[in-house]
């Protein structure tokens, strides 16, 4: 008697292909808890990943052996949830709390701007806690990038990730469009970065005593025009991706600052899929995935 296969809300399906399909015929014979409708919301919604790539294609084509990953729905949590629409919490304890960050939401305040930012929304959340509680910075994603960040809870949080984040920051992956092919499928670009007077970071592929940054990308798919990449950090220089990918001739769909000529979603076209980090007091590692927009693959289509 074969098992019956669910998709909990709270736990992740795995499933291991026998023999060459297309994905929605396989999550249909796979996932037999739903109905036909919901399996196909469940792939529109991006929340299917086929070893590394996340997709929303009905006809993408499975090959034996390939791992087929079906992620949970991202939930606020259950008791003292934010009720905002900008972001959502995916998970909180007494050290750290990790968000899914809408493209336009600054992550900390400006001198123009300190409310409408992650920082304040989330610190409000925790002051619910105690006239005390709050959440310290530990990284950033840049206002107009989608995806996952984390504050922490604690001074002792924050410093263990300060003082050692290369370390204990195992993976943060993104995934971007870049106008045109890059030439190599995989490359790591090395390179230095500075700013400008008018905060405008600049790319030099010659040691001049900038930030060293260093970012391994992968072309996942793409088309005459467009490509979508997935990037992993070395180093988390501000706007990183941004800047090398448009040092190489490939800006990031959207983004003008950085010399892009087309905008196809309205949005500078740059998401933050994966955090996984060695909790600051318990060890173990965590990680957190939310699905690349659905827009993202209609592109490179």
């Amino acid at each position: 008697m074969n098992k019956k296969n669910t998709t909990s809300a709270a736990a992740e399906l795995t499933l291991r292909v026998q023999e060459n399909d297309t994905l929605l015929k396989f999550l249909l014979e796979k996932i037999t808890d739903r109905s036909k409708t919901k399996v196909r919301e469940i792939l529109k919604s991006g929340r299917v990943v086929v070893n590394d790539m996340s997709t929303t294609a009905f006809d993408f084509l499975l090959q034996k052996g390939d791992t087929v990953r079906v992620l949970p729905k991202p939930k606020l949590m259950q008791q003292g949830g934010i009720n905002n629409s900008n972001l959502d919490i995916l998970y909180e304890d007494h050290d750290v709390v990790v968000i899914n960050k809408k493209e336009g939401l600054l992550s900390v305040g400006t001198i123009g701007d300190k409310e409408n930012t992650a920082y304040h929304i989330v610190n409000m959340h925790v002051k619910k806690e105690g006239r005390n509680r709050h959440i310290y910075v530990v990284h950033r994603l840049d206002r107009k990038t989608s995806g996952v960040m984390m504050f922490a809870k604690s001074m002792a949080a924050r410093d263990f990730f300060r003082n050692d984040w290369s370390n204990v920051v195992v993976e943060r992956s993104y995934y971007a469009v870049v106008e045109g092919v890059p030439q190599y499928k995989k490359d790591t670009i090395k390179s230095y970065l500075t700013e400008d007077k008018m905060l405008k970071i600049h790319s030099s592929f010659i040691n001049n005593g900038g930030q060293f940054a260093v970012t391994n990308y992968e072309v996942l798919q793409n088309n005459e025009e467009f490509s979508l990449v997935k990037c992993n950090l070395d180093t988390g220089r501000k706007n990183q991706i941004r800047v090398q990918m448009s040092a190489i001739g490939h800006p990031v769909a959207g983004d003008a600052k950085y010399d892009a000529k087309t905008n196809p979603l309205k949005r500078v076209c740059l998401h933050a899929a994966t955090l996984q980090f060695v909790h600051p007091k318990t060890g173990k590692l965590m990680k957190f995935e939310v699905p690349v927009p659905g827009g993202f693959f209609k592109i490179v289509k």
